[in-house]
């Protein structure tokens, strides 16, 4: 999804519009900038506004002379129709906390909050930006730059400003970390742009979301559980521990990406494993994390119970795996919760906290999967089921053949 949405009126300033597109798409490409034109011929109109409104990062509401007081044939303002494409896209970005920036074109001036209809009287109080015709490479160079420094927009050139390109790139980096805790939906759907290196940088994440997560887990018990001797053997049994738990959470990804692919492309011919994948790559990373923070937490609150607890856990397991019976559970006789019971309670509803607010992020997450195949919500429901019937049986058919 593009990361910049153009909001106009065509009979207002169709042509500052061509021109201020032609700079931007120059600048940041073709799939970063959306126009109406983009929704392609049979496509639900409105929803397609919704969804790429909605996915943006921000919104350039163009306003030219007659932008305000622009009537249809019956000579009624088109702002106070509910149904104005203009006002609708204006009311998707305020209510979906998208940035708004008002470009005056063709000496317009920014209108009052008075002269809007209640809906979208927050506009007149966003930061406004003037592209006028004197100078006009001038005020669009720095629009764009504006674009790159304060919203962390990628840009296939080099930033005007080269010295700023270390600085952008680590604020680009700040800003989709926050969007992807905050509103996951938005951030996946604008990774979805079609090139090859979507998939790149979402494997990256998804591999640095693992090896993350093990490292948080291994700091909530202890090394010498994984890692005896001197600094060396240490640092090597933690690089196994690493590598181990890389391998293995790729394979599990695997799996659950070939999984979910299949159901939807049998819910939705269009939805391809090269679509599912980097979505999967985000939601999975994400709800890794989680688990694994989580799960740190509630370790340090168990040994703060009863130190001994997991070198016992540890001990039955390699029991059990060198006599090939079946995993016994870590014997929970010995638990004395009186030591220690405050701050261990509180630690134990801080992990409970962590998992309870992952759950919601995934199932937030989760919607970018609709977002991005433009499915109902039906589809959705039934491409999951699907999948979870699909994973339920690959579990359950090999435990039926031993």
């Amino acid at each position: 999804m593009a990361e910049i949405f153009l909001s106009y009126r065509r009979d207002d300033s169709t042509s500052a519009t061509g021109r201020l597109a032609d700079a931007l798409e120059a600048r940041f490409g073709d799939d970063r900038v959306f126009r109406d034109r983009e929704i392609t011929a049979g496509e639900n109109f409105v929803e397609a506004i919704r969804r790429s409104v909605e996915s943006a990062t921000v919104v350039l509401v163009v306003v030219g002379r007659r932008w305000l007081d622009a009537s249809d044939a019956a000579g009624q303002r088109r702002l106070d129709d509910p149904g104005d494409f203009v006002r609708l896209e204006i009311e998707l970005a305020l209510a979906a906390g998208v940035a708004v920036v008002p470009v005056l074109v063709e000496g317009a001036i920014m209108p009052s909050a008075a002269d809007l209809p209640p809906s979208i009287a927050a506009f007149s109080r966003c930061q406004a930006v003037e592209l006028s015709d004197t100078r006009w490479r001038y005020d669009a160079d720095r629009l764009i730059e504006m674009l790159q420094t304060r919203f962390a927009i990628e840009s296939d050139r080099a930033p005007l400003d080269a010295a700023g390109t270390r600085v952008g790139t680590v604020t680009r980096w700040g800003v989709d970390a926050l969007d992807l805790v905050r509103q996951p939906r938005r951030l996946i759907a604008r990774r979805q742009t079609g090139r090859a290196g979507d998939a790149l940088r979402a494997f990256i994440f998804l591999c640095a979301a693992i090896l993350l997560g093990h490292l948080v887990l291994l700091a909530g018990i202890d090394v010498e559980l994984v890692a005896r001797g001197s600094i060396g053997e240490k640092a090597l049994g933690v690089l196994a521990w690493l590598m181990t738990g890389l391998m293995i959470d790729l394979f599990v990804a695997g799996l659950l990406v070939a999984t979910l692919a299949l159901a939807w492309r049998l819910v939705e011919r269009g939805a391809g494993y090269r679509r599912v994948g980097p979505i999967c790559a985000y939601v999975f990373g994400g709800a890794w994390l989680g688990l694994c923070a989580g799960a740190a937490i509630a370790t340090t609150a168990v040994q703060l119970i009863d130190a001994d607890w997991l070198q016992r856990g540890l001990a039955a397991l390699h029991a059990s795996m060198g006599a090939s019976a079946p995993l016994p559970m870590p014997s929970m006789a010995r638990f004395d919760t009186a030591p220690l019971r405050g701050a261990a309670t509180v630690l134990l509803a801080l992990a409970a906290l962590i998992w309870l607010a992952t759950a919601v992020w995934c199932v937030v997450a989760w919607g970018a999967l609709r977002h991005s195949f433009a499915a109902t919500r039906l589809q959705a429901w039934l491409a999951t089921s699907i999948w979870i019937a699909l994973l339920v049986a690959i579990v359950w058919l090999p435990l039926q053949l031993v």
